[in-house]
């Protein structure tokens, strides 16, 4: 008698509508945490663009910040921010656990790999897919502007921005730094998802006798993945962000910037806005 083949174990994963429910949550949830932790992005911004003795230090970036551009320069490039954290991270965390069911099904057996590979993947892949939004929204976040002075032309608007973008470059534009970007959502989510799910599951319950639904527990696990995540992620996020601001012609490309950066800073100008980029996440 004839048997019929397994299933691939991705087939007995989440279903589309689990997926779906994932998504749209994920997205939810970070696109209200990214409207309240603006504030933090825009100095970890300009940290990474500007530097120097305005915008070298964590608090005096804030200081300057509010005495030169008021407090409203803290919501620059919110709309951005949260759709860009509505349809990225819905993409990076929604399909997380289907690559691991993929992944499973392909050989590769549950364990710290899988998960660093699962959370590796779905992070790039919604990174490039949304890389104009993350344009939009680093244009808008550094962009200076002196109380009581009028915005430049494109406003302060998403859609102005992404007609600039597109008038001065064309489509291709609009995905500039998509390298850069890719390998920062590649290692934050990985660092993010995949060391939280190791720390909590692999070293705290497994290894250390936590519970695995004790809030302290899920605050150890956030606290450690967080620092591994702002590490990971900076010198890939120094570099988009100078990609993405970059209005030279040619364009400079992610390696170009990159030597810059080390040229004129060392090894430290690859940590700048570290400290906002751990207080954002």
């Amino acid at each position: 008698v004839a048997v019929a083949p397994a299933a691939p174990k991705f087939a007995q994963g989440p279903m589309v509508w689990d997926v779906v429910i994932r998504c749209a949550c994920g997205g939810f949830g970070c696109g209200i945490a990214g409207f309240l932790t603006n504030p933090f992005d825009v100095v970890k911004i300009r940290n990474q663009q500007y530097g120097g003795a305005q915008f070298g230090g964590f608090l005096g970036s804030f200081k300057h910040i509010y005495l030169s551009e008021g407090a409203g320069a803290f919501l620059k490039g919110a709309k951005a921010s949260v759709l860009r954290e509505a349809t990225y991270s819905s993409v990076r965390m929604g399909f997380y656990e289907p690559i691991k069911g993929l992944l499973s099904g392909m050989g590769l057996r549950e364990g710290p790999a899988q998960k660093w590979a699962s959370s590796f993947l779905s992070g790039a892949v919604g990174a490039a897919i949304f890389n104009p939004i993350d344009l939009v929204k680093v244009r808008l976040q550094t962009c200076l502007s002196a109380i009581g002075l009028p915005l430049p032309p494109h406003g302060s608007t998403v859609l102005g921005v992404l007609g600039e973008v597109y008038r001065s470059g064309g489509v291709l534009a609009l995905w500039a730094g998509t390298s850069a970007t890719v390998v920062r959502a590649a290692l934050l989510t990985s660092a993010q998802l995949g060391t939280y799910d190791v720390i909590q599951n692999d070293l705290l319950v497994h290894r250390l006798g936590f519970q695995k639904s004790a809030h302290s527990t899920h605050l150890t696990a956030c606290l450690v993945a967080s620092v591994v995540t702002a590490t990971a992620s900076n010198p890939p996020d120094v570099v988009k962000t100078r990609v993405m601001n970059c209005t030279a012609t040619p364009r400079r490309g992610p390696m170009c910037h990159a030597r810059e950066v080390l040229r004129t800073c060392g090894l430290s100008g690859f940590f700048k806005g570290w400290t906002a980029s751990y207080c954002r996440l």
